[in-house]
């Protein structure tokens, strides 16, 4: 049994010793040992991307030895947790991407792949590839264990027969839906809004769409992407206020540019333009993001947030919607966590399940 332990560190204003065995916390507090002294620094519980498309030039639907040089990346930009997601492509690629291993041994961990899309509405295509744009197809998901989250518009065709029967996690996205459509998605089992206000209806105050539809639905999470440049502050403000930081979840979306200087790139099959952090497509359709979580999440405190609520919602809630035993720095949970100074620079990111 191999036994690691963490002295004088600070978690949540308190200083304590932490013990880690075969990959979990197991002693939090005083602990009368030698081990590598911290001096004070913060521990924070790692961070987790439920929704990140690629970095470095590669994507989730680019060749196979890029998801291990991604996963590195990730790792080495405090992500510990990682679910390389797909862009809407034909279904011979996401067949052949969902079928790659996951299981090495640096990185940032991958427990499985989301999928966006193929299954969304063209209105709201985004930076999406319109040439591979479906209708739900049950049995080619059901064929696919890898894939853990698929994000639909509900209003397609088999829709609700697909989150019913799918059998993995389903949230909405690129979708036209309205209020009741979208509750009816949640009462058949969805579980969240992708990359929530972007790509889908607002909210109106005769017309509230599928953002009062979540607000409305006890257990239901949404996606929010802090970079500064999907969102206003003031409307992430606004979502915390009405989900609560119990329900939402912070998210990259980043791109194949993360990572990457200025310049033009490609990106799911489109042509894309980054400048300063800002993805676009020709006609000026945001195009995900160059920004890593961790960074989001510093944004997220300047917007407003305090450290406590920004790891509820970029650790601990993609904890729970996901059901993996992380997301906590407390006794029994998986010892994925990050290190960094008061300012929340990252000085360490650190995977349990490689101790």
């Amino acid at each position: 049994m191999k036994r690691t332990v963490l002295k004088n560190l600070t978690l949540w204003g308190k200083g304590v010793d932490i013990a880690i065995e075969d990959g979990k916390f197991v002693e939090i507090g005083k602990i009368n040992e030698d081990g590598e002294d911290f001096g004070g620094k913060r521990i924070y519980p790692g961070p987790i991307d439920i929704h990140s498309h690629g970095c470095l030039g590669y994507e989730a639907i680019s060749e196979e030895d890029h998801l291990l040089k991604m996963a590195e990346y990730m790792l080495s930009q405090g992500t510990t947790t990682w679910y390389p997601t797909t862009s809407t492509a034909s279904e011979q690629l996401l067949a052949e991407v969902a079928n790659r291993r996951l299981d090495y041994d640096t990185g940032a961990y991958m427990p499985g792949f989301h999928f966006e899309g193929p299954y969304i509405n063209p209105k709201y295509k985004g930076a999406q590839d319109p040439l591979y744009i479906k209708t739900p197809n049950l049995e080619f998901i059901k064929s696919l264990p890898k894939v853990k989250r698929i994000s639909i518009a509900p209003e397609l065709p088999g829709s609700k027969n697909f989150i019913e029967n799918c059998g993995i996690l389903v949230s909405l996205c690129h979708t036209d839906c309205d209020y009741e459509t979208a509750l009816g998605a949640f009462r058949a089992g969805a579980t969240s809004l992708t990359h929530t206000y972007n790509a889908m209806p607002g909210i109106h105050h005769r017309a509230p769409g599928p953002i009062g539809a979540a607000s409305d639905t006890e257990g239901v999470y949404a996606e929010l992407i802090c970079d500064g440049h999907h969102i206003h502050p003031s409307a992430i403000r606004i979502l915390i206020k009405i989900m609560g930081t119990e329900r939402v979840i912070l998210i990259s979306d980043s791109i194949s540019a993360m990572g990457l200087p200025n310049g033009h790139y490609s990106s799911g099959g489109l042509e894309i333009d980054v400048k300063d952090g800002l993805c676009t497509l020709e006609n000026g359709t945001i195009a995900g993001s160059t920004t890593p979580l961790l960074e989001c999440m510093r944004r997220a405190v300047k917007f407003g947030c305090t450290i406590e609520e920004v790891f509820r919602m970029g650790s601990e809630n993609p904890a729970k919607l996901m059901g993996l035993n992380k997301g906590k720095i407390e006794i029994g949970y998986d010892a994925d966590y990050i290190i960094t100074d008061e300012n929340l620079n990252l000085l360490r990111a650190v995977v349990g399940r490689r101790m």
